[in-house]
């Protein structure tokens, strides 16, 4: 065990070896139990790299959780494409090669809680694009396992839209000027090209939460202050109450945003995915719904 550092390591899942990269608070004492997060990266992406751009085990050194961002299966070495979580959706290599990342992370769940004191009221599984996708997948495929979800630029598939029941909690933020996966069904049928479909739109995703788990009596929506007089992009947030008027889902628009995670690097290549937003900084934003919530529900 390595503690204050970022440190690779691998188990075997069905005879095979896989990676993930975790992080455990240097002042860890074994003796507390601390939130355990997941954070997927996008396709084409890994481990390390989605470390940098969500920077989650920083402010899990202060904010006294685990986390592990677990590594895709590379298909198809000759393709980058093939780099991708299994989320559901055709045309995805690793449903085409049948890669059960399910299975996986439910192996590696069940291990960190064997071998460390992991608070199993407050276990959360979050992502970027593909991995957003997936993790809504997760919440589906492994009921009554997340105390919270939350993505960014990664809407739920459609071929799980009518599967969305007694779901945990979910934080949903997307950019309305995303290059790469339509933000709306609208989009999807336009004539630009985008890089994947078979997807909800943003808001589609959040209303399935909301209206598929909860009994939701209010909708909120405001415009955030801005932070950056300088960044043109803005952020709305939509709050989906339920009787009790606490926010069940939180939809996050980011107006002008492209396919990137808000308050990361500000650049996030390639300069095609489109606008950095740093008006809202989408790590601390995610951890702090998340962590506001106890068990699941």
């Amino acid at each position: 065990m390595q503690k204050g550092k970022l440190t690779k390591d691998t188990i075997v899942v069905a005879g095979q070896e896989r990676s993930y990269v975790y992080y455990i608070p240097s002042d860890y004492d074994e003796k507390t139990p601390l939130p355990l997060l997941f954070s997927f990266h996008g396709a084409t992406s890994n481990a390390e790299h989605h470390s940098r751009l969500t920077q989650f085990h920083k402010l899990a050194e202060t904010e006294k959780f685990f986390v592990l961002y677990p590594e895709s299966t590379h298909v198809d070495p000759a393709n980058p494409a093939a780099k991708q979580w299994n989320e559901g959706v055709d045309g995805n290599p690793a449903k085409a090669a049948n890669v059960d990342d399910v299975g996986f992370i439910a192996e590696l769940l069940e291990q960190w809680k064997q071998k460390y004191h992991v608070n199993k009221n407050k276990i959360f599984t979050t992502g970027f694009s593909n991995g957003s996708g997936f993790s809504l997948r997760l919440a589906i495929d492994l009921p009554n396992t997340f105390t919270g979800v939350g993505g960014v630029a990664g809407p739920l598939p459609i071929v799980f839209s009518n599967k969305v029941e007694n779901m945990p909690p979910l934080v949903f933020i997307m950019g309305d000027a995303d290059p790469v996966i339509p933000f709306t069904a609208a989009d999807a049928a336009g004539e630009k090209k985008y890089f994947i479909y078979d997807l909800l739109g943003a808001r589609k995703t959040a209303e399935a939460f909301a209206y598929g788990s909860f009994d939701v009596t209010d909708i909120q929506t405001e415009r955030l202050p801005t932070v950056l007089l300088e960044d043109p992009t803005r952020v709305d947030r939509t709050k989906f109450l339920d009787k009790q008027e606490r926010a069940r889902v939180t939809f996050y628009t980011v107006k002008g945003g492209g396919h990137t995670w808000p308050g990361g690097p500000k650049l996030q290549p390639p300069a095609a995915n489109g606008a950095v937003s740093q008006q809202l900084d989408a790590t601390r934003v995610i951890w702090d719904t998340l962590s506001n919530l106890t068990s699941p529900k």
